[in-house]
């Protein structure tokens, strides 16, 4: 959609957190429902008869737990009826004993008493318990057939809607109900010429990032990048050890008389070595030339879960900070000047601000207005973001984003149910929706951001790679992770991707797997002990030696559903090809081939060239 159209249809969003309340959330679900109706409708399949088999199999179900719950109770009287046998034979031989010792009385209590519980337990034993055992686990064995029929006879139902569940649902989705957001099929090299040419974004080439998830898009022309990265940090841990000592003192009692007194300890050490750690990273990059001078920062303080009191005090305190500062400000000859909105001044906390013009520019009353709504909103995400401007890039990072899950699989809606896929497929999308919207809702919040049309970009004409760093390093991330891990590697690899050159309409790239192996050791620790002598104490810990290992892979853009592909790689165009290159690893992502190779393959290009519309 273009700029223009998008100004045309009125779809600018003036207030973000009341739109997504009053008109994007309902409609988003509703978006969601007439999609997944028409897939039902498309798909043929009977809802009120899987309705039926679902209800079928929930009751046979309760019958399997009903026999498994008696099985569990006659159990449990076999174990008693077991205890008194034992018991009776215990009783029996100890009968013995006291016979053989004379002890007649004795002996025929426990004899008689041994003789009863054992023909007890061994007649309930045989007599009750299992035959009622037999009986259920044959009744179990039943139900839990005639169970397992009724599953299959649900998912072979749904079948035909299983296999029309697609991918990219989500992005069409939301493009639909918020036609001023605008998503990519994948992170092309187009886009990111445009955000590195205009806005100076820069993929990362450290190797401890790599990218394990991307979307990205545009508002208005203004474009953003959603990108997850794993990390790897060095860290330390402590290990600890021990060992138990042992000695003898020599003491006097009161009587005058040497005793020999045992003592023991246990000595414990520790060393500290270095260790690696791995974790998750998202954020939201997005670029507009507005305020391009403008720099600041601002964290999250959670302000939704303050009362109006403790808000108002907290406002109150903040003001008089905001205010030394300023006086500060003035004496050092700066431009620092408090905002005349105490409470978002305080609440927004960006202090570090260092152009006051274009702050003012950028955040009008409204845009203040729009701010507070969301840091104070206690229904949805609240303060929970972070916010950093550095000339024309803008970042976001919020607490909900790491938790989002972004990977659009249709293997997550299967289900044997209608209900159950469809609780599976409004979950999902629904808070897919709510996580992108509330991570773009602080710049939806600027009315700026919105009016401001980038200028023209002129591209380049021929590009050296067709796919960028990050959507390379995304494509294997996606695959198996073994087929490129290092074989020693005791920890995840970060993966970088390199190109190695390319073909056509594909890249040939050289994937290093950065990880460690993990080798044993073990310091001995001296510690001084109760007995007076310092003893080594033995610490086991682990060294973590760094180990690459590099994989060759061929990417190419085939543009296919996920469904479509996966139908032409089993019995159409692709076979062939696929029987070529994809018989070591690979991942079809973002509408994207890649393959495991070898040095030797050759034609990979050529080999998956859509010669015909598929």
């Amino acid at each position: 959609m273009s700029n223009e159209t998008a100004a045309a249809r009125g779809d600018d969003i003036l207030e973000p957190l009341k739109a997504y309340q009053t008109r994007y959330e309902n409609e988003f679900r509703r978006n969601c429902e007439a999609y997944f109706d028409g897939l039902v409708k498309q798909s043929g399949i009977d809802v009120a008869e899987n309705k039926k088999t679902v209800s079928a199999y929930a009751a046979q179900m309760q019958l399997v737990e009903e026999s498994k719950r008696l099985l569990s109770r006659y159990k449990g009287l076999q174990a008693l009826f077991i205890a008194m046998i034992v018991l009776g034979a215990i009783l029996i031989a100890a009968s013995i004993v006291c016979f053989v010792g004379s002890d007649m009385t004795v002996g025929g209590i426990l004899c008689a008493a041994g003789a009863a519980l054992l023909a007890m337990g061994i007649g309930l034993l045989v007599g009750v318990a299992l035959p009622r055992i037999r009986v259920n686990e044959k009744k179990r064995e039943e139900r839990q057939q005639k169970a397992n029929e009724l599953l299959q006879r649900a998912w072979q139902q749904m079948a035909p809607l299983n296999a029309l569940f697609e991918n990219n649902v989500t992005k069409k989705l939301i493009e639909k109900t918020v036609p001023l957001i605008q998503l990519d099929d994948h992170f092309n090299v187009r886009r990111y010429d445009y955000l590195h040419g205009k806005y100076g974004y820069a993929a990362s080439e450290d190797p401890t990032r790599s990218t394990i998830g991307i979307l990205t898009g545009e508002i208005v022309g203004n474009p953003f990048v959603v990108d997850r990265v794993l990390v790897e940090s060095m860290g330390s841990c402590t290990y600890t050890g021990s060992l138990l000592i042992t000695w003898e003192t020599h003491e006097t009692d009161g009587e005058g008389h040497s005793v020999t007194v045992h003592h023991s300890e246990t000595l414990t050490a520790s060393v500290t070595r270095p260790k690696p750690y791995y974790s998750e990273q998202t954020r939201l990059i997005y670029g507009n030339e507005a305020a391009p001078d403008l720099h600041f920062s601002r964290s999250p303080a959670h302000v939704e879960d303050l009362s109006e009191k403790a808000r108002e005090s907290r406002v109150k305190k903040g003001a008089k900070k905001i205010r030394k500062k300023q006086q500060k400000m003035l004496e050092r000859g700066g431009s620092f000047t408090e905002m005349g909105n105490q409470e978002f001044d305080v609440l927004f906390g960006a202090l570090d601000r260092d152009n006051d013009v274009q702050f003012r520019l950028l955040f009008t009353p409204l845009a203040q207005k729009n701010l507070l709504a969301l840091l104070t909103d206690g229904v949805n995400y609240g303060d929970d973001f972070s916010m950093q401007k550095a000339g024309c890039l803008n970042y976001i990072s919020s607490e909900h984003s790491a938790r989002w899950d972004m990977e659009e699989r249709r293997e997550r809606y299967y289900s044997y149910s209608v209900d159950g896929a469809r609780n599976l497929f409004f979950g999902f999308n629904c808070d897919y929706f709510k996580s992108l919207y509330f991570d773009l809702a602080p710049l939806l919040s600027i009315p700026l951001y919105q009016q401001h049309k980038p200028r023209e970009y002129l591209y380049q004409e021929e590009y050296p790679r067709n796919f960028t760093v990050q959507e390379s390093e995304y494509a294997v991330n996606r695959m198996d992770p073994t087929a490129f891990a290092p074989p020693s590697a005791a920890t995840p690899s970060i993966l970088k991707t390199s190109l190695a050159c390319k073909e056509g309409k594909s890249d040939r790239l050289v994937v290093t797997a950065n990880a460690f192996t993990a080798v044993p050791h073990t310091d001995y620790v001296s510690v001084f002990g109760g007995d007076g002598y310092f003893h080594d104490v033995p610490v086991d810990w682990i060294e973590y030696v760094p180990v690459q290992s590099y994989t060759v892979v061929e990417m190419k853009e085939l543009g296919l559903s996920d469904r479509e592909f996966f139908k032409e790689a089993n019995s159409g165009v692709y076979r062939a090809a696929m029987e070529k290159h994809g018989t070591r690893a690979f991942g079809y992502n973002h509408g994207i081939l890649c393959c495991v190779i070898t040095g030797d393959d050759i034609g990979f290009d050529a080999d998956f060239n859509v010669t015909k519309k598929v």
